[in-house]
């Protein structure tokens, strides 16, 4: 692989994420990270259906599902009765898997176990951290950016200059890289709902009947309008996730000392329980809700994606998320411009998609704040006790689908086209985290669709399952084209002759018949694959199933994102052009 023509500054999730999608492209990227050692702390644990899709397009999802737990079911502890739990409930609704929708129970996993699953498979690809590498400042031009780049070696500072095409700050709330663009942190820091987070090994709580789960148990004690407790298990047995909240702590003194000791006599104060004991605590931090946007997510050839652009309380499991979502969105982009493909305008889009729907977050993010904040535990818990039926107060604690953000779209996004419903697209600007069981658009997620019986593959491929799924043929490094006719192949031919001119390796050119469509004169030697929709997903998923619908080419962005619905062959020229300009 050529040198790195990309510079990834921070190895969080969002940075190793954006580089992991840019190896999968093809693309020569350098990761560095200010820190000298590896992350450690459980810190953003929840993974929630979205990410594990796009996981599973990087090929890291089934790593992540195996190294993770289920999501959290919360036990609730009579303040009063600190030994008596007063109510059980999952954090997260229920929602059941479809065709389209295989995925909807996310994982929790500590942050730092998630990170060296992505370390991991960015050293498969040839990739590596430098860690102990931190960026000073950055001078940018026509033909690139110049990084001023300091690092430690033998207990002296060197500095270096290095030009890149491209520099993507993914170094947190604090970034250096977004101060250097001179960006405005548009927001509020709260004193009002701090807490104080402590990794630690935890005695005495295990619940009888609950070992060994593979799922985290979520323990509360205390008051929340006064002080209170969480405990989370990991996925390490014995170890928690503690969480410290409530007007009445004393986070100064906590800080303060930070030790042992400390730590201690506040869970027994809060819990009132003498048998749950604290030791080897191996990471601690004292958070305040910091909700803010930078009012750009790039300047030139420098863009900030994760926390670098955005932060936002954690509640709803939303920042490690969208971090990697933004991720995902930038990386295909990036990638098709620095291999020539694309012109530049192309990455205005990563603004105009993901600035809107990170908005829409922290409003979400922030009014689930609020709820929990206002919480008066003891009344809630008790009132859940007598009326089980309804329980609004408790009910904040639990996360709908809104939060899996599987609804998540860019419909209004300047390089997305819609033959089918072009005069609504601009109606479904503000709905950016989506309806359920809306009709399908350009801009919205790409649905899944298994029992596709493999009728031809190019040899050049790799080898095809006799049945498959769109998932295991969406690709994070080529677009798409997914033809349905259906009512005869041959149909289709008209619109498989605009794709013919497309330049090999950039499309996957897919054609779906409905059963037992005749396949006489089939275009196969057009397209890389040919799939027969045995059970009829992909068609009611892509809502293409009426008897009358003409031939159809879905154009999927290598985000997994529906970029186009085309039903002409000026459909199909009108989105490549947006996409990938005159380059």
């Amino acid at each position: 692989m050529h040198s790195p023509q990309i510079l990834v500054v921070g190895a969080g999730p969002a940075g190793l994420a954006l580089a992991l999608s840019l190896l999968k492209n093809g693309v020569a990227v350098r990761i560095i990270e200010k820190d000298a050692h590896n992350h450690v702390g459980e810190r953003g644990r929840g993974v929630m259906p979205r990410t594990l899709e796009i996981e599973h397009f990087l090929g890291v999802a089934d790593d992540v599902r195996k190294a993770g737990l289920g999501m959290p079911i919360i036990h609730n502890f009579d303040p009063i009765d600190p030994y008596r739990i007063i109510t059980t409930q999952p954090m997260m609704a229920h929602m059941e898997e479809t065709p389209a929708f295989p995925v909807t129970h996310g994982v929790m996993l500590g942050q730092w176990h998630h990170q060296d699953i992505l370390r991991k498979h960015i050293a498969d690809l040839g990739g590596t951290v430098e860690l102990g590498t931190a960026l000073v400042g950055i001078e940018q031009d026509e033909s690139g950016a110049t990084a001023e780049i300091a690092r430690t070696v033998d207990g002296v500072e060197v500095k270096e200059r290095t030009k890149y095409s491209y520099i993507v700050g993914a170094d947190g709330a604090r970034s250096t890289v977004r101060k250097v663009l001179g960006l405005n942190f548009v927001g509020e820091t709260r004193e009002e709902g701090m807490m104080y987070i402590v990794d630690a090994r935890v005695e005495g709580i295990n619940l009888e009947g609950l070992e060994g789960e593979r799922r985290v148990n979520l323990y509360c004690f205390g008051d929340r309008k006064k002080k209170t407790a969480m405990l989370l298990t990991t996925s390490e047995p014995g170890r928690f996730q503690m969480l410290f909240a409530g007007p009445e702590v004393d986070f100064t003194t906590l800080k303060a000392r930070g030790d042992h000791e400390a730590i201690q006599d506040l869970l027994k104060d809060i819990t009132q329980r003498t048998d749950i004991m604290v030791s080897d605590i191996t990471w601690q931090c004292e958070w305040r809700p910091n909700i803010r946007m930078a009012e750009r997510f790039h300047v030139g050839r420098v863009f900030i994606v994760g926390d670098a652009a955005h932060a936002h309380s954690p509640t709803g499991a939303q920042g490690l998320n969208s971090s990697i979502q933004d991720s995902f969105n930038l990386a295909w982009k990036l990638a098709l411009v620095v291999k020539g493909h694309a012109l530049p305008a192309l990455l205005d889009s990563y603004e105009v998609e993901r600035v809107p729907v990170i908005a829409e977050m922290l409003k979400i993010t922030t009014d689930l704040l609020n709820r929990v904040s206002r919480i008066d535990t003891q009344q809630a818990l008790m009132r859940a006790e007598v009326f089980a039926a309804s329980m609004p107060d408790v009910d904040v604690l639990t996360r709908g689908r809104k939060l899996f953000q599987l609804d998540i779209n860019y419909r209004w996004s300047t390089i997305v086209r819609d033959e089918r419903h072009a005069a609504d697209a601009a109606e479904s600007a503000g709905d950016v985290y989506g309806v359920e069981g809306h009709d399908l658009r350009a801009g919205d997620r790409a649905p899944d669709a298994p029992g596709l019986t493999t009728l031809t593959a190019k040899d050049s491929l790799p080898p095809a399952a006799p049945v498959t799924r769109l998932f295991d043929v969406f690709s994070p490094s080529a677009h798409t084209a997914l033809i349905f006719s259906p009512r005869s192949a041959v149909e289709a031919q008209p619109l498989l002759d605009s794709l013919r001119g497309l330049q090999a390796g950039l499309f996957l050119k897919v054609l779906i018949l409905p059963a037992g469509t005749s396949r006489e004169g089939s275009p196969f030697s057009d397209v890389d694959s040919v799939f027969e929709d045995t059970e009829g997903h992909a068609l009611r998923g892509y809502g293409l199933d009426a008897a009358g619908d003409a031939p159809t080419v879905i154009l999927v962005r290598p985000d997994g994102m529906v970029g186009a619905f085309a039903r002409s062959a000026a459909g199909i020229k009108d989105y490549l052009s947006a996409v990938y300009g005159s380059a």
